[in-house]
C-alpha cells in the first residue's frame, strides 16, 4: 500500500494515492513513439514479425467482521468493514460480494519491423467506474547492441518486484500482491529507460535506468479519501533498478526519485507546495525457489523529507506446491513514523493464506483468505477479514 494518506494531509485530513492521464508534457513521448513506429512501418510496407498476448482475472471478494468506522470518502464508506485491494486503481471490498474491484483483461502486441526496432502497445479494462480502458504500455524499443536496449513512450513505474506483471494475476501465486506494500497514485509514467542485460559467470544480471514524468487527472488513488476530484503530477522522475538471479534466487534493488504535486481538479488549488517536494523510494526484493518451496519478500521505504514523511513496509510469502496445488502463507506491514503536526501516522499489518490450483494450462483458481488489522489510531478502512477468489488465465 504505501502513502496511504501523506499526499492530502497537508490540507487538513484527506489522503489520497491512476491512470485516468492526460497527454499534457508527456505527449512527446507518445508522439515520438508513434511518429518513429509509423515512420518504419511507411519504409518497410511489410513488419517482419507481429506477436500478441493476453491475460485476464475474474476476481470475487468480501469483507467480513465488527463493524468499524470508515475514514474514507462516502462511495467507499457504505459498509460495514472494508478492504483496499488495490489503491491505485480505487478498488475497494465491502461487505457485498463483489467482482468489480480487481476483475480486468488486457492484451498487448508487438511489432517488430527489424532486428533493432519494434513498438509494444497494452489495454488493460476493469469492472471498475471511469477505468473500462486504460493504455498501460506503448513505447518504441530500440535495441543498441546485443546487451543495450533503449525504450522511449509509456510504461509501468518499476517500484516493485511484480510491477512489470502486476496486472497479470497468472503471474503469481497469490490473488494480489500485499496492498499494504503494492499501492501509490501514480502507476506509469512517460519517458525513456535504458536496460543492459549479461550473463557473469553464473549470475544473469539486469540494469535499467528510467527518466520521465506522469500526470494522472481524476486521480484514482485519491478518490478513496476525497470526493473532489485531485490531479496528481510526478515530475522529474528519475530511477534505477538491478536485478540479479542464479540457479534458484533472484534478487533486486531499486531506486526511484520524483517531485510531487497535488492540485484540486476543479478549483485549481495546490494541496501540497507549489515546489513539489522530493519523494523517495527504495526497495529490495529477495525470493528464492527451492524444489517445492517459493520465497518471496520486499521491503521498502519512502521519504518525503520536506513533509516530515517517512514509510516504511515489507512482505514476506512461503509456499508450497505439489502436484497442481500451491498453498502459500504471508504477512505484511505497512508504518508511518512522521508527519505534520495534524496527521496521524498510519499502522497496518496483514496475513494472509492462499490456495492455487492449476485448472489447466494458462489457467489457475485461487482460493485466499485474508486478515487486516488497522492500529492506526484514526482509522481509515479499518480492521477487516476478506474472502476472495479468482480465476486467472493468460492466452
Amino acid at each position: 500500500m504505501a502513502q496511504h494518506q501523506m499526499f492530502m494531509g497537508t490540507c487538513g485530513g484527506s489522503r489520497p494515492r491512476v491512470h485516468r492521464t492526460e497527454w499534457g508534457h508527456s505527449r512527446l513521448f507518445f508522439a515520438l513513439s508513434l511518429g518513429l513506429g509509423l515512420g518504419l512501418a511507411a519504409q518497410q510496407a511489410r513488419a517482419q514479425e507481429f506477436s500478441g498476448s493476453g491475460f485476464a482475472s475474474l476476481v470475487v471478494g468480501r469483507t467480513t467482521g465488527d463493524c468499524v468506522s470508515s475514514g474514507l470518502a462516502p462511495a467507499f464508506s457504505k459498509g460495514c468493514t472494508r478492504y483496499i485491494a488495490d489503491w491505485g486503481h480505487a478498488g475497494v471490498y465491502e461487505d457485498e460480494l463483489s467482482a468489480s474491484p480487481e476483475s480486468r483483461i488486457g492484451l498487448q502486441g508487438t511489432v517488430k519491423f527489424n532486428p533493432s526496432f519494434s513498438v509494444t502497445g497494452q489495454v488493460t479494462a476493469r469492472g471498475l467506474k471511469d477505468q473500462h480502458a486504460n493504455l498501460e504500455w506503448l513505447y518504441l524499443a530500440y535495441q543498441i547492441a546485443p546487451e543495450w536496449t533503449l525504450q522511449v513512450g509509456r510504461k509501468r513505474l518499476p517500484l516493485y518486484y511484480y510491477s512489470d506483471f502486476q496486472d497479470v494475476g497468472y503471474a503469481y501465486n497469490t490473488i494480489r500482491p500485499s496492498p499494504d506494500v503494492y499501492g501509490w497514485d501514480v502507476v506509469n509514467y512517460n519517458g525513456a529507460s535504458l536496460s543492459y542485460a549479461t550473463e557473469l559467470g553464473p549470475w544473469s544480471l539486469r540494469t535499467d535506468l528510467l527518466f520521465g514524468a506522469e500526470k494522472s487527472s481524476k486521480n484514482a488513488y485519491s478518490r478513496i479519501y476525497s470526493d473532489a476530484p485531485k490531479t496528481v503530477e510526478w515530475s522529474n522522475i528519475g530511477g534505477a533498478s538491478v536485478e540479479f538471479s542464479r540457479d534458484w534466487f533472484t534478487g533486486r534493488v531499486s531506486y526511484v526519485r520524483s517531485k510531487f504535486k497535488q492540485t484540486d481538479k476543479d478549483s485549481g488549488v495546490v494541496d501540497v507546495a507549489e515546489d513539489g517536494p522530493a519523494q523517495e523510494f527504495l526497495g529490495l526484493a529477495l525470493n528464492a525457489d527451492v524444489g517445492h518451496w517459493i520465497v518471496r519478500t520486499e521491503f521498502g521505504r519512502a521519504t518525503r523529507k520536506s513533509l516530515n514523511y517517512k514509510a516504511q513496509f515489507y512482505l514476506a510469502t512461503l509456499g508450497y506446491r505439489v502436484g497442481d496445488f500451491t498453498l502459500t502463507g504471508g504477512a505484511s506491514t505497512y508504518q508511518e513514523d512522521s508527519y505534520a503536526d495534524s496527521y496521524t501516522p498510519v499502522k497496518l499489518r496483514s496475513q494472509l493464506l492462499a490456495l492455487r490450483y492449476e485448472l489447466h494450462k494458462g489457467g489457475a483458481l485461487k482460493f485466499q483468505f485474508d486478515r487486516v488489522s488497522d492500529s492506526t489510531a484514526t482509522p481509515g478502512a479499518g480492521s477487516a477479514r476478506v474472502l476472495s477468489a479468482s480465476y486467472d488465465m493468460v492466452f
